[in-house]
């Protein structure tokens, strides 16, 4: 299967992310299967790292810095238009904080070929013991409701973009990712797509940890909240617009659990804006 494999990193050493240490335990020692992977290790960290492609013989792996920082619709746009260029069939993405295992490697090594409908293939992601990926798109809180077991899922669902193998042919009918969501929200949009162009999504029968630190308000800065903000408003108004008069209302209940509860009041103040369309919500 030719595969392209990219892992975006963010402010970490990459031989110390967990991802690619996890990626070297579990998949580097299987080179006569590497043939034809190819690894990108795309670096969106200000400064460059120092890092020797050379030091991992017989495996395609290369190294690419973008001090921009324009999120990983970028990374994962670079990394799709490689894959086009090299004919890989599939793409996988990875952030720098979930955990392979090395049945997950073998489910994705051993994919045996998949229906056409099928765009896309994701395992279960678990964090902090409770699963959170993939859920179904229905509902404004899907974390409370039943969650897809294995097999190709005819109901849509969403799944976080760590551990998604996309198919390239798929990515190429929607002309890749949407930089209108450049880190926040641009899975939702992604699964959003494939059910909206008559595709589908497979679950593996097998599950990874990812660090999802953003659903706690005590470890997401003001900045990085809004940011989240704006993206989830944009996916609800312009996307999953069957859901905005719900996720109107929940905005108001947020906005009142988080002026008793968070002791970061601009998030508080944050929701206020977006929900009553505050100029000011924009102002740098």
């Amino acid at each position: 299967m030719k595969m392209t494999i990219v892992v975006v990193v963010y402010n970490q050493k990459i031989e110390e992310c967990k991802t690619f240490q996890t990626l070297k335990l579990n998949m580097f020692d299987k080179v006569e299967r590497l043939i034809d992977v190819e690894f990108l290790l795309y670096d969106n960290s200000q400064q460059k790292q120092q890092f020797y492609a050379n030091d991992y013989k017989g495996i395609s792996i290369s190294y690419i810095h973008d001090p921009r920082n324009a999120g990983i619709a970028a990374a994962y746009n670079y990394a799709w238009s490689v894959a086009k260029e090299r004919g890989n069939e599939w793409l996988l993405l990875l952030d720098h904080d979930t955990e392979i295992t090395n049945e997950y490697v073998d489910h994705i090594m051993n994919l045996q070929e998949t229906e056409s409908v099928v765009a896309a293939v994701v395992p279960k992601i678990k964090y902090d013991n409770k699963m959170i990926s993939p859920v179904y798109s229905n509902t404004l809180r899907p974390l409370l409701s039943d969650k897809p077991s294995e097999g190709i899922q005819n109901q849509p669902i969403m799944a976080i973009n760590s551990g998604s193998l996309l198919r390239v042919s798929f990515l190429n009918e929607i002309g890749g990712f949407n930089n209108d969501f450049p880190l926040d929200y641009l899975d939702h949009w992604l699964f959003y797509e494939i059910y909206a162009k008559g595709h589908k999504v497979r679950v593996l029968d097998v599950s990874l940890e990812h660090d999802l630190s953003v659903m706690d308000y005590s470890n997401v800065s003001g900045k990085r909240y809004l940011s989240i903000l704006n993206s989830e408003f944009n996916f609800y108004k312009n996307y999953k617009s069957d859901l905005y008069k719900s996720y109107k209302k929940q905005l108001l209940k947020r906005l009142l659990k988080q002026i008793l509860f968070v002791k970061n009041k601009n998030i508080a103040f944050y929701t206020f804006c977006r929900l009553f369309d505050v100029e000011r919500m924009w102002m740098k």
